[in-house]
């Protein structure tokens, strides 16, 4: 069985999964068209302008991490680079689009593929500390604020089991994105297997040298600070856009504040549950984790279904269409070019 093969039935399975329980949930999926029907699309206009500022922070952030290795890059060229990377994402499962991206990297602007494979990897790592710190200091909103305190007691499991798992999943990020400091540690350990193996592990040490290299592009608690600023950024500019759509479907609570909490609880809970296998653009994970967490603070199960497809559905196909058109610019002339070379 071919791996992607293998990696799609994985994503489908937990997809399938997720879907199952939302299905649990509430089984009435009417009121997604009406919320869609309903909205105010001006709201939704004001949110997709907030989330394609992120998109232009995540390309800023990468042209910070890529520059090390080239002076080709620039963020407005490697924008359109991290659109197409995120249809790739939307379309293949388990964040296939992440290699798809540093192939059409290097293919664009030559920069090598394994390098910024190891730029993609300290990038999801600085996310998931970054949806770990907004999380957290939510849950400590949460706390001292008395009309959301009692939602403590409704989180997945019971609230301790809960926050340790959101603990365990920050340290190990943390762990992971401290790694670069140990980089002489590592090299030197590296550098003794590399030199004592066959000429086949040899290859394969040089693989995993090119991808260090990327991965090594933080090195210093300056570099480390700002990458994880520019990441809260991003993420805050996403989680504003949520917001624009709840106000656009009315989706209210007891207070402003409370909606305010809601709303990054969702996003940070959401976003995080992309650890989890999925099929493409993260459908069955992202929904079932953002439902559940609607409910639990007091919102209507069938308008917080309704709210997590739209907002999904938001996410996902814009920048897949605008991704496919900038693929397909690049692509048609490739292959009229390939074709003119054959003949």
């Amino acid at each position: 069985m071919d791996f992607s093969y293998k990696k799609f039935l994985i994503g489908l399975l937990f997809s399938g999964f997720f879907f199952l329980s939302i299905y649990w949930i509430s089984s009435d999926f009417s009121g997604i068209l009406k919320v869609s029907k309903n909205a105010n699309y001006f709201l939704v206009i004001f949110g997709l302008v907030s989330y394609s500022f992120s998109l232009v922070l995540r390309s800023y952030r990468w042209n910070y991490l890529l520059r090390k290795n080239s002076s080709n890059v620039s963020t407005k060229k490697l924008t359109p680079i991290v659109i197409v990377g995120y249809m790739f994402n939307n379309l293949l499962p388990i964040r296939t689009g992440e290699i798809a991206r540093c192939f059409y990297l290097e293919h664009k602007l030559g920069v090598k593929k394994i390098f910024a494979l190891g730029t993609v990897a300290i990038e999801r790592i600085s996310d998931v500390i970054s949806l770990s710190l907004i999380l957290v200091l939510t849950l400590i909103m949460i706390y001292i604020n008395s009309e959301s305190s009692e939602f403590i007691n409704y989180l997945p499991g019971n609230k301790y089991s809960f926050i340790l798992f959101i603990l365990l999943i920050f340290i190990a990020s943390l762990f992971l994105i401290l790694a670069p400091f140990l980089r002489l540690k590592i090299y030197k350990i590296f550098n003794y297997f590399s030199s004592n193996s066959n000429v086949f592990i040899k290859k394969f040490f040089k693989f995993v040298e090119q991808f260090f290299e990327g991965y090594f592009s933080i090195n210093n608690s300056t570099k480390l600070f700002k990458l994880i600023s520019i990441s809260l950024l991003i993420w805050i500019l996403e989680i504003i856009m949520y917001f624009f759509i709840a106000i656009s479907v009315n989706l209210s609570l007891d207070s402003f504040f409370l909606l305010v909490l809601t709303i990054l609880f969702f996003g940070t809970s959401a976003n995080l549950a992309g650890i989890f296998p999925s099929t493409a653009g993260g459908w069955g994970s992202f929904d079932f984790f953002g439902i559940l967490v609607l409910i639990s603070f007091g919102v209507d199960d069938q308008l917080s279904l309704a709210y997590v497809i739209f907002v999904h559905f938001c996410l996902w196909a814009p920048v897949t269409l605008i991704g496919m058109m900038i693929f397909l610019k690049d692509w048609i002339p490739l292959k009229k070019n390939k074709k003119a070379i054959d003949k």
